[in-house]
């Protein structure tokens, strides 16, 4: 069970790097203004879904390295619980254990 909550871990760090990348572009671009499409940041590694939200949700969500971004129905409810019902998608909370451990250790944002 744990290395199955440490794979889910990693593959949604994986998505969150990809969204991040696409924020930075779609900022240094000024692609839309405040608006964002990501990737779904399900633990599944052949989901292609994309969501759209604004820049400033991504921003507040992307503040804690537990929080993901999913569409609704992408939650893995044995390692993580949805904290946000909004019209297109999800967020999800990683619970404690080795998927939360994952995303912090992943996040890049976090320098430490």
């Amino acid at each position: 069970m744990e290395e199955r909550e440490r794979r889910i871990g990693r593959n949604e760090a994986l998505f969150r790097e990809v969204n991040e990348r696409i924020e930075q572009i779609s900022q240094a671009l000024q692609v839309g203004p405040q608006e964002l499409r990501i990737l779904c940041e399900c633990g599944n590694d052949s989901c292609v879904e994309q969501l759209d939200l604004s820049l400033p949700e991504y921003e507040r969500v992307r503040s804690n390295s537990t929080l993901f971004f999913v569409r609704p129905g992408h939650e893995q409810a044995d390692v993580e619980e949805v904290v946000e019902e909004h019209e297109g998608y999800d967020v999800v909370r990683k619970h404690e254990g080795p998927a939360a451990e994952q995303a912090r250790e992943l996040d890049p944002r976090d320098d430490d």
